[in-house]
């Protein structure tokens, strides 16, 4: 029974860690290519999730493309400009769900 305990605390912990990981995945950059693509850029990984129209922040800004933008969080503004998208967002986090549990897999069969 203990065993049992201790393998879903560890299924769980996997499944936080992968949800936590995809969620910082947002703060990476992106490369956009050219202008127009600042008007749906997408954050995330390993699926993109996360939309954003950069337009607002960076259309008058200046740049050679392809160029890195991250996204941007509006402090002072009330609207939102991200939204989420969820079936990718959701295969973003069984993917890496899946590789953490090969690498457990893996360390145990192993290293153990």
């Amino acid at each position: 029974m203990i065993e049992l305990l201790d393998r879903l605390f560890i299924w769980l912990f996997l499944l936080f860690v992968s949800i936590l990981l995809v969620l910082i995945s947002i703060l990476l950059p992106v490369t956009i290519h050219e202008r127009e693509e600042l008007k749906v850029a997408m954050f995330g990984y390993p699926i993109p999730f996360a939309q954003q129209d950069l337009m607002r922040n960076y259309g008058d800004y200046a740049v050679d493309y392809p160029h890195k933008f991250t996204i941007s969080f509006g402090m002072l503004e009330n609207v939102s400009s991200i939204y989420f998208y969820k079936n990718p967002f959701f295969f973003s986090v069984l993917i890496v769900y899946i590789g953490l549990l090969i690498i457990r897999y893996l360390h145990n069969r192993f290293l153990i």
